[in-house]
């Protein structure tokens, strides 16, 4: 039964013990209705309608309040991305580069790559190199109108040219596939020790010479003791990265073209 036709019922009951009854007997009914019942029934009825009001009151101010907290934290988000991208590399004074936001990710933890919210509208392309305020993140691999895809260091098919910063040993930046970070061919006997920097060497044809990649935490042999195996700890946690930077402007390599003419 609707609440309508339970007020019409309690209405047609009331009407009919009013109505029963000599005329003496219906004044008493009215003046004991009157005394005992409808002042506590509208009171209830004022009760509800200033809980419906109340209630109706709180709503509006929910909604307030959630639209106010949502624009809040969109100001604390882009204080923090400008901070971020405030936060620019010493090495990069004086050159040319792109700030961009990760914004996704794609494939497997460790095989996964990072999506950039720039793209070739932004002047981003293919092989550009990419740091953060920490060291080397990775290379653009893809790119759209809009986005990019980053091939991270912590990737299995990221290779680079490395050296060590302290004696400009030269080796090849790998990663196995559960993420692990290692300088390879790295001659035997080398002045190479745990706890030493790692940098993009001269002979890297994407990245300049000199940005940090990070320190040697594991030295080993290989099996065929004739090379070095250096464990890196990265500078840049790829998994935490948000905000980066895309070089431009990267080295061309014309003596390779020189060289080929020449032959």
């Amino acid at each position: 039964m609707t609440k309508e036709r339970i007020v019409a019922l309690l209405y047609l009951i009331l009407a009919l013990f009013l109505l029963l009854g000599t005329t003496q007997t219906r004044i008493q009914k009215a003046q004991w209705l009157g005394n005992y019942i409808f002042p506590p029934f509208m009171k209830s009825v004022t009760s509800i309608q200033n809980t419906k009001t109340l209630s109706e009151n709180n709503l509006k101010l929910s909604e307030k309040v959630a639209q106010q907290t949502l624009y809040i934290l969109n100001l604390e988000n882009r204080l923090y991305t400008i901070q971020n991208s405030m936060n620019i590399p010493r090495n990069l004074a004086g050159k040319s580069f792109i700030v961009a936001e990760v914004i996704g990710y794609s494939g497997n933890f460790w095989e996964r790559n990072l999506i950039i919210n720039k793209g070739f509208h932004d002047k981003i392309n293919q092989n550009d190199p990419v740091i953060s305020a920490e060291g080397v993140v990775g290379k653009v691999i893809t790119v759209t109108r809009n986005y990019a895809v980053i091939l991270p260091l912590s990737h299995s098919l990221f290779k680079l040219a490395i050296m060590d910063k302290t004696s400009n040993v030269q080796g090849v930046l790998e990663t196995d596939y559960y993420g692990r970070v290692y300088m390879g061919m790295i001659k035997l006997g080398s002045q190479i020790n745990i706890g030493d920097t790692l940098v993009t060497s001269n002979i890297s044809q994407i990245f300049p010479k000199g940005y940090p990649i990070g320190k040697i935490i594991k030295l080993k042999e290989s099996q065929d003791n004739l090379f070095l195996k250096a464990e890196i700890q990265p500078f840049a946690l790829i998994e935490n990265a948000e905000t980066v930077f895309v070089l431009k402007g990267n080295r061309e390599m014309s003596y390779e073209k020189e060289l080929s003419t020449n032959h």
